[in-house]
């Protein structure tokens, strides 16, 4: 179990100067969070104010992604076998879709999260202090790369940190963020009080990525350790969730989370069939936090939604026969999957 986004956003109820953005943000992401908002920041090289891709573009992009990195199913034996050429796949992705571009360029204010295996502490990968940070700034591709390095599926990522006048060059080695901020929604409020000082009109939005609750206890010692692992991440998670709906009141705070099935906790399935699985399971979480989703889009975007009208027609073009009664019911339901996906991607675009 790994966390998404957790995304502090700032309304613009409170006065703004005319050239100030209707809401400000900051994204505090871990693991596969941190790859979904480094794709969704970076930003279109033909219009600097624009991100390069959609979410709904990022979602297919996870569809390729995830079978170029995993492919099928392995044995204990064959993962063993490929973890480097899979690490070596993963690399070339994220170079491939980043290109050069800088942390800095981020179109929000971003921070990744991994772990530094030779000193035992955390390692922060923050767009908005590249200027400040010691470590300097580092391309998009190696956040993506760190954070997503996960034990027992890739290596960790060894990233040499340039010298500079008060000390000498040195080399970190980094594993997935998961292992100290499987939720990082705290460090998203601190970032936020942070960056925005004094700022009361904050809305904290944390984004799980699921949940895959066990009746008892496995047999096997292996398995049983790994249960253990898991559980403690979502004891983590329980923690900061617990912690945070006791600082922010609960119109300042928004916590969606999906339930999934024992059997749909793999990272490394990238088989069309497990996919196609965790888009529906995407879709009925949507819809069991409309009411949440509802309220996040008035405050992101008070305007009217622009591209659904475009969504739809993509829709009707389709070879379904609308002319029949169940033709017309399968419309209907895709426009609605349209209007949910409109919703989500404003909320995360």
């Amino acid at each position: 179990m790994q966390e998404a986004f957790a995304g502090s956003f700032l309304p613009s109820s409170s006065p703004r100067s005319k050239h100030e953005p209707a809401s400000r943000s900051v994204l505090s992401l871990t693991s596969t969070g941190g790859m979904l908002a480094l794709s969704l920041t970076r930003p279109d090289p033909s219009d600097a104010l624009r991100p390069l891709s959609s979410a709904v573009e990022v979602k297919r992009m996870f569809h390729k992604w995830g079978d170029h990195v995993f492919g099928n199913r392995f044995s204990k034996k064959e993962k063993r076998l490929t973890a480097k050429t899979s690490a070596s796949r993963i690399e070339s992705m994220f170079r491939d879709y980043f290109g050069d571009t800088l942390l800095s360029s981020s179109l929000k204010p971003v921070m990744v999260t991994a772990f530094n295996l030779v000193s035992g502490q955390p390692y922060l990968f923050n767009s908005a202090r590249t200027g400040t940070n010691i470590d300097g700034d580092v391309p998009m591709w190696q956040a993506a790369r760190a954070t997503t390095a996960i034990p027992t599926h890739f290596p960790p990522f060894r990233l040499v940190i340039p010298p500079s006048p008060f000390r000498q060059a040195y080399e970190v080695c980094l594993v997935d963020g998961s292992l100290f901020a499987g939720n990082p929604a705290m460090m998203a409020l601190a970032e936020a009080r942070t960056l925005f000082p004094g700022e009361q009109d904050l809305l904290l939005v944390s984004l799980g990525c699921g949940e895959a609750a066990e009746s008892e206890l496995r047999a096997d010692l292996q398995r049983r350790r790994r249960h253990i692992f898991e559980s403690s991440l979502m004891a983590q998670s329980a923690c900061t969730d617990y912690q945070l709906r006791a600082f922010l009141p609960s119109q300042h705070y928004i916590r969606i989370q999906a339930d999934l099935l024992p059997e749909f906790d793999r990272i490394d399935d990238g088989s069309q069939e497990y996919l196609m699985s965790m888009d529906q399971i995407g879709q009925e979480t949507i819809l069991r936090y409309a009411k949440e989703l509802d309220h996040l889009v008035e405050v992101l975007t008070p305007g009217p939604i622009q591209n659904l009208e475009l969504d739809v027609a993509c829709v009707k073009s389709t070879s379904i026969n609308t002319n029949t009664d169940p033709g017309r019911r399968v419309v209907e339901q895709l426009e609605g999957t349209c209007r949910l996906a409109c919703r989500f991607c404003w909320v995360f675009a």
